[in-house]
């Protein structure tokens, strides 16, 4: 009777014990989807982001787009589509204590975006783990991503195009990347910062889901 009463107790500790697990191990997963593609964690200052692979732009290089709206103008130069409305996402890093630099119009060509810095991770299910901004992209002139808060919420609104995260300095996108400065249309397609595709080894196939999520660095 004992060995059969100490055998329900080790049984009921551990379910227990697994139901705590896999509950936490979900919350950690939580992800944004197709339907909800915004996630806001304030007490976490992180922002996640529904995208998917857009594999012409893992193919040829891009000068300048990396996440764009999938309803923006630009939508076709992504390297990643988001799901999420570029004005939404502008908002939503306000949520979490960022900074806008709005230091950028179309004028400022030689100029880097200022703004809070944002840590730009990447990652999918069943991955396993985070990885950066250089893990996925490749940047020809090797300068990086140093991911900045611009702001341009305005610019943004007027021009629709869609911009979330731009890989050179931007006017008009929300978040653009300081190691590169700002350039003229024209300068970019005959003599650009450098030119950016995904990678193809490291990013999951074309259409396939990528979280990206945006922390305060600062």
């Amino acid at each position: 009777m004992k060995k059969t009463v100490l055998f329900l107790i080790l049984l009921v500790l551990s379910i227990s014990i697994k139901t705590t697990v896999f509950a936490a191990q979900t919350n950690r997963q939580t992800f944004p989807t197709k339907e909800n593609p915004l996630i806001i964690d304030e007490r976490e200052k992180k922002v996640l982001v529904y995208t998917e692979v857009h594999e012409m732009n893992v193919h040829q290089y891009n000068v300048h787009w990396g996440v764009v709206f999938k309803g923006g103008k630009f939508q076709d130069r992504a390297i990643l589509r988001a799901y999420a409305n570029q004005l939404d996402f502008h908002d939503a890093l306000l949520k979490i204590g960022a900074k806008p630099g709005n230091n950028l119009t179309k004028d400022t060509i030689g100029k880097t975006v200022a703004g809070s810095t944002l840590e730009v991770k990447a990652t999918w299910l069943g991955l396993g783990r985070e990885l950066s901004l250089s893990d996925i992209f490749e940047d020809t002139g090797g300068r990086g991503f140093n991911i900045k808060f611009g702001g341009n919420r305005k610019a943004s609104q007027e021009q629709q195009t869609g911009c979330i995260t731009c890989l050179e300095s931007c006017w008009i996108s929300i978040t653009s990347n300081a190691n590169y400065p700002q350039t003229g249309s024209i300068k970019r397609f005959i003599n650009p910062n450098s030119r950016f595709r995904g990678k193809a080894n490291v990013l999951p196939p074309d259409g396939n889901p990528v979280i990206l999520i945006y922390r305060v660095a600062d």
